[in-house]
């Protein structure tokens, strides 16, 4: 009779088991739920750049990428396939329901460089791919950095000159906040990001936040087709506080640089915030980019 009874506790547990693998791999019992890796690039450089750094024995820097190498990952992704989404689809899928095609992947890029239009919206548009640029508002096509005068290291684009690529669908132009991305150490202010100042009233730091967003809204509104939703923390540096603020400034989706992958949840926007990224460099291979994202997809 105890063997009798251990054997169907044994299935029990094994039953209980496999619905719980199901649960958290499908969302079969508790709703919808879809792998998410994201995707981080910055600044890109042509072929011919690379070779003469290479030639002059310098690497890239990590946040640089050639345009041959930005071309081999996107291919091995299209091949292996994966699908570009955007904001609007992942939101569509939490709040909604929406399926999301099979193995999408999120492409992000940071602060507004002239590059992403002019090396990787051509490539990201002839394998049918789209990306999200997070721009930093004050340096928008601006030729010098305001504060300081100084030309910048490398050009930034105006929104006009992205209008062509957000009519079409490969970029999206978000925000990396207007002025938030600097540190106290840069001596334009005190601030290190987005965080809050130590002792920092909770109002006072709201109205900051506040004040940055609505600068970021008047000089990017009817400049920008798409609706602004999403905002990518500036040295990934963020709060439990700074992200409760930006939801109530209506940034439905948010993104750190944690290199990890997302799980999103139908009906729970939590899901679409603080998300993990993985910073993308030349060093990266198109199949060792495909091998990193079947290990979280």
């Amino acid at each position: 009779m105890k063997k009798y009874w251990r054997q169907i506790a044994a299935g029990i547990l094994a039953a209980v088991l496999l619905c719980l693998w199901l649960d958290i791999r499908f969302g079969t019992f508790s709703g919808q739920r879809c792998r998410l890796p994201v995707l981080m690039y910055h600044h890109f450089v042509t072929d011919q750049a690379a070779e003469e750094k290479e030639q002059a024995g310098e690497e890239l820097l990590g946040t640089v990428v050639s345009e041959g190498r930005f071309r081999e990952q996107m291919t091995a992704l299209h091949r292996a396939g994966y699908h570009a989404v955007t904001l609007e689809q992942i939101r569509d899928f939490v709040l909604d329901g929406e399926p999301l095609p099979d193995k999408p992947v999120l492409i992000t890029m940071d602060d507004g460089y002239a590059s992403n239009l002019e090396i990787a919206a051509p490539i990201l548009e002839e394998l049918g791919m789209c990306a999200t640029v997070f721009v930093i508002g004050i340096n928008e096509g601006e030729p010098v950095y305001v504060h300081s005068g100084e030309p910048f290291w490398q050009a930034r684009f105006a929104y006009e000159e992205a209008v062509s690529w957000v009519e079409k669908g490969v970029l999206d132009l978000q925000s990396h906040t207007f002025d938030m991305h600097q540190l106290a150490s840069y001596g334009y202010g005190p601030r290190d990001g987005m965080l809050p100042l130590e002792g920092e009233a909770e109002e006072d730091y709201r109205q900051a936040l506040r004040e940055d967003m609505d600068l970021f809204r008047e000089r990017r509104e009817g400049r920008v087709a798409t609706e602004l939703m999403a905002l990518a923390f500036p040295f990934g540096y963020w709060s439990e506080e700074t992200d409760r603020l930006l939801e109530e400034e209506g940034i439905s989706l948010t993104f750190t640089i944690d290199e990890r992958g997302n799980t999103l949840y139908t009906g729970r926007t939590d899901s679409m915030r603080r998300m993990g990224r993985f910073n993308v460099t030349e060093s990266i291979d198109g199949s060792m980019l495909v091998n990193r994202l079947d290990a979280v997809s």
